[in-house]
């Protein structure tokens, strides 16, 4: 692989995903060199916006309950699951038809977390996911928003670039092995697991000079 231009860091959070960056290219000589990476989603349907953070939400809408098509994005068109901001807005509505704290059940040693248990109890007319392959929906969401930025190289696609992804110090070995398998999942594989806590110490150290 080529040298990354880029190190990534990615919170794959219970409530929330937020992702921030460096460009390894660059002078650090003024300002802060770490930037927040604005996640395209959608937050209404048929309208898209950058935001800080990714609800780690997914929805199934029902039949007309949003207008035909509405659920596209700029780089899928025929998207017809909702990921983020409106999947949680939307959910709250109808909680049967989402997905949400994935990353819990993840660290559930008392479910098959490979099998397709989400949305829990959920009617049969709903799709159904596994805690890893909704996991992998969000980072593949990431990575498709990130790599359809206006002028982004093919060699500064997400999956080229050094990936930091964060899991709680709590996580046993299992729960690591499926973070690791939903990053693959969604075409992520020069990724290192980060201790949040460690990662918190890491900041702390970098904004205490």
């Amino acid at each position: 692989m080529a040298e990354a231009r880029y190190t990534v860091g990615i919170d794959l959070g219970t409530t929330n995903t937020a992702v921030a960056f460096v460009d390894a290219t660059s002078e650090f000589a003024v300002g802060d060199p770490i930037k927040t990476f604005l996640v395209r989603q959608l937050v209404a349907p048929g309208v898209v916006e950058g935001k800080t953070l990714l609800p780690s939400s997914m929805y199934f809408p029902a039949g007309s309950e949003i207008p035909e098509g509405s659920t596209a994005l700029p780089w899928d068109a025929g998207r017809e699951h909702v990921v983020g901001y409106l999947a949680r807005q939307l959910g709250a509505r109808i909680p049967s038809r989402l997905v949400h704290s994935a990353k819990s059940w993840l660290c559930h040693a008392d479910v098959d977390r490979r099998g397709p248990i989400l949305p829990w109890a959920a009617p049969e007319d709903v799709p159904h996911l596994s805690p890893v392959q909704a996991s992998a929906e969000y980072l593949d969401h990431i990575r498709e928003s990130w790599n359809a930025h206006p002028g982004r190289d093919a060699k500064d696609r997400l999956e080229q670039q050094e990936i930091y992804l964060t899991v709680p110090a709590s996580f046993d070995a299992v729960a690591r092995q499926l973070t690791m398998e939903a990053a693959r999942e969604a075409g992520l594989t020069n990724v290192t697991l980060l201790e949040e806590p460690q990662a918190a110490f890491y900041c702390w150290i970098g904004t205490n000079p």
